[in-house]
C-alpha cells in the first residue's frame, strides 16, 4: 500500500512539475501563478500547496526537475566525466528551457540559482583537487568559478538561445574550454 502512495505522490509531483514547465514555455515566468499551475496539472489548489507551498517552490521543483541523475556521473562530477556531464546537463537545460529561462528572469530563479552557489564551488573545488589540481587558494577559487561559470546555464543561453548552436555542440565548446582551463593550470604547474 505504501508503495502505491509513494508512486501516486511522485506522479502528482512529476504533473505539477509538467505544468508548469508548460505554462512557463507558453508565457513570461512574471505570469506564473498557483492556480493556473493546479489548473494545467489537474489538481486542486489545496493539493499543489501540499506540494509545494510558495511559488519559489514550484520554480525549484522545475529547475531541479533538469538536473543531472547522479548515475551519469558515477555520483560525482570529475575532469573524467565533465564531457558526460555536460552533454547531460545541456540536454536537461534543451527540454526544460523555458524552465532555464524563468530561473534567469524571475526574481524567485535568480534567487534560486544564487543558493546553488556553495554547492556548486564545492564540488567543483572537489573535482578539481580530486585531480591533482594544486593551487594558491585564491587562484584555485578564480578556477572553480570560471568552471562553473562555462558548463552553467547562462552559458548554455548564451551558446544556444543567442549565438544558435544545438546543445550537443555548445557542450563541446564548454567542455574544450574548460580543459584548456586546467591545461593552462597544468602548464604553469598547477595539477601534480
Amino acid at each position: 500500500m505504501r508503495d502505491l502512495r509513494d508512486r501516486q505522490r511522485a506522479s502528482t509531483r512529476e504533473q505539477i512539475v509538467e505544468a508548469v514547465h508548460a505554462l512557463l514555455s507558453e508565457d513570461h515566468p512574471a505570469t506564473l501563478s498557483m492556480p493556473r499551475v493546479a489548473e494545467r496539472a489537474g489538481t486542486s489548489l489545496r493539493t499543489l500547496y501540499r506540494y509545494f507551498p510558495t511559488k519559489e517552490a514550484l520554480i525549484e521543483a522545475a529547475s531541479e526537475s533538469f538536473q543531472v541523475p547522479a548515475d551519469v556521473v558515477g555520483g560525482r562530477v570529475t575532469l573524467a566525466n565533465l564531457d558526460a556531464y555536460t552533454r547531460a546537463s545541456w540536454r536537461g537545460f534543451t527540454e526544460s528551457v523555458a524552465a532555464v529561462k524563468a530561473q534567469h528572469l524571475s526574481p524567485a530563479g535568480r534567487t534560486l540559482r544564487q543558493r546553488r552557489v556553495p554547492r556548486s564551488r564545492r564540488a567543483v573545488r572537489t573535482a578539481l583537487q580530486a585531480e591533482g589540481v594544486d593551487l594558491p587558494a585564491a587562484e584555485l577559487d578564480r578556477i572553480t568559478d570560471l568552471v562553473i561559470a562555462l558548463i552553467s546555464s547562462s552559458m548554455y543561453l548564451e551558446l544556444v538561445e543567442r549565438l544558435g548552436h544545438d546543445d550537443e555542440d555548445a557542450a563541446d565548446l564548454a567542455t574544450f574550454t574548460v580543459r584548456a582551463v586546467i591545461d593552462r593550470a597544468r602548464r604553469r604547474g598547477g595539477i601534480r
